[in-house]
């Protein structure tokens, strides 16, 4: 191996720590309910995005919409918890040391009334995965896209078999609305086939508009 091989090497090494310390903050700050803090995880740059199970926010005012705004209004107080744990990681940093890519399985519960017409605090299992492209801006890695792709949620004393994919989730006040539809909406039901959904990433040299998570 050649010396400017060797470098590269090392550089990605040091991004991948660095990357797997975002979404370790990011996974803290949630379950503390610290959304403002988050906001500061994304780069605002114009084509920064989120996209949950509801809808896509785009731009910097989508990700404050949606975390500062939506999360800080409706999923907080007394009796919220939300653990949105990170395992099985595959992170691939591309050549040119700009961007990167990466997905995680993600088993979590979620506590509170966001999820019930009541609004009485209920617990429910909820399994995801996230597919998550980040830029390197003058050294420190943002997040640039966040996907999160649902698995399962149900009732913590019901089977995710029993609750297919219904859940009681109300239609979102203007205020925190995305900006346009999921591109994405699996979820798991008895009459569903699992799908390779996010895939995880590839070596790669560069950043490629069209393999955007």
């Amino acid at each position: 191996m050649d010396i400017k091989s060797l470098e590269l090497k090392v550089l990605k090494s040091e991004a991948y720590q660095k990357i797997q310390n975002v979404m370790g903050r990011y996974a803290y700050m949630l379950t503390a309910c610290k959304y403002d803090d988050i906001c500061e995880l994304f780069t605002k740059r114009e084509d920064v995005r989120v996209e949950m199970n509801w809808g896509v926010y785009e731009g910097y005012e989508g990700v404050i919409r949606c975390y500062a705004k939506y999360h800080k209004n409706e999923v907080v107080g007394p009796g919220t918890m939300a653990v949105h744990a990170l395992s099985t990681p595959v992170i691939e940093i591309a050549d040119d040391l700009q961007t990167a890519k990466a997905v995680w399985i993600s088993p979590g519960h979620i506590t509170g009334g966001m999820f019930s017409k009541d609004k009485k605090i209920k617990a429910h299992w909820a399994w995801m995965r996230y597919g998550c492209d980040f830029v390197n801006e003058d050294g420190e890695w943002k997040i640039w896209h966040l996907h999160v792709y649902g698995l399962f949620m149900t009732p913590f004393d019901k089977s995710w078999v029993e609750i297919g994919d219904a859940h009681e989730i109300e239609e979102f006040p203007p205020e925190y609305a995305p900006d346009r539809p999921p591109t994405y909406s699996w979820a798991y039901s008895p009459t569903r086939t699992t799908e390779y959904v996010p895939a995880p990433p590839k070596p790669y040299s560069t950043f490629d508009p069209n393999d955007a998570y």
